[in-house]
């Protein structure tokens, strides 16, 4: 497995990323991880090398504005929900360019999650699969209820900045603006017809399940896999193992599939 930075310019941001290339070329499909709110890409490391040893590029990268990681061009007060959209987006086009017509599967954790469910409602054929796991999809309810991880505010005159607690970050105005804009998220989410496989913890304190049933209900092809005694981040290693086996067997679905399309164009 060889891994190699990525630098991809789109507008003044610069968005850093690791392309995972498996030992052995296959025509299996590139993953494609977005972190959650506040940290960076390697919080996701060990997905990215277990899903490489089995053969899938993979490909992690830093929201610019996130708070942390080495992508430039963005601070967190100019970060949003949609801004980590169009930063997915220009991925999407890197990869494009990099790998031509494989398949591309999004896998976002929790706001990651978010961004990922978005990105594939506007992306759709053009993305294989969607991986959810303990996806943020409460976030524009949250703030219109005057709240922001952990931080608490007047939605009816948001404040220009807002503080979070856990991760302490500094967002702008702009975070509020694109979470209330996104509050038909749940039409927007389920004009992804593809494969959908959400994960979440049943013991979630972060984001209430009732938001992944609720995906859950407007996906043509979900499976949702609860995964008792777990919380919102997978610390414990016998959960992050569980989500990982449950994504190779979606994975390995996704693979039938492609085989099946395949054949059925070689007989027409």
């Amino acid at each position: 497995m060889y891994k190699h930075r990525v630098e991809i310019r789109d507008g003044e941001a610069i968005i850093v990323g690791h392309l995972y290339i498996p030992d052995e070329e296959s025509d299996r499909p590139c993953i494609v991880i977005s972190h959650e709110f506040g940290v960076d890409q390697n919080w996701e490391t060990k997905y990215a090398i277990e899903l490489a040893r089995r053969s899938y590029p993979v490909f992690t990268y830093d929201f610019p504005g996130s708070g942390n990681g080495c992508s430039t061009g963005r601070d967190t007060r100019e970060m949003s929900i949609l801004t980590e959209v169009g930063d997915l987006r220009a991925v999407i086009g890197y990869l494009r360019k990099r790998l031509g017509d494989k398949d591309r599967v999004l896998c976002g954790f929790s706001m990651g999650g978010m961004v990922s469910a978005l990105a594939a409602a506007e992306l759709g054929e053009e993305i294989a699969g969607l991986i959810l796991v303990y996806p943020a999809l409460s976030a524009s309810d949250d703030a219109r209820k005057g709240k922001a991880l952990g931080a608490r505010f007047d939605p009816h005159d948001p404040p220009e900045e807002v503080s979070t607690k856990k991760p302490p970050v500094t967002l702008g105005r702009k975070f509020i603006d694109d979470a209330f804009a996104v509050e038909n998220w749940l039409d927007r989410i389920g004009a992804y017809k593809g494969p959908v496989l959400i994960i979440q913890g049943e013991n979630d304190r972060v984001v209430p399940i009732i938001y992944s049933e609720m995906a859950a209900s407007v996906y043509e092809n979900v499976r949702f896999v609860r995964i008792p005694h777990a919380g919102h981040i997978f610390w414990q290693p016998w959960v992050k193992n569980r989500a990982i086996q449950k994504m190779i067997v979606f994975l390995a679905e996704l693979s039938l599939l492609r085989q099946r399309r395949d054949r059925e164009k070689e007989k027409k």
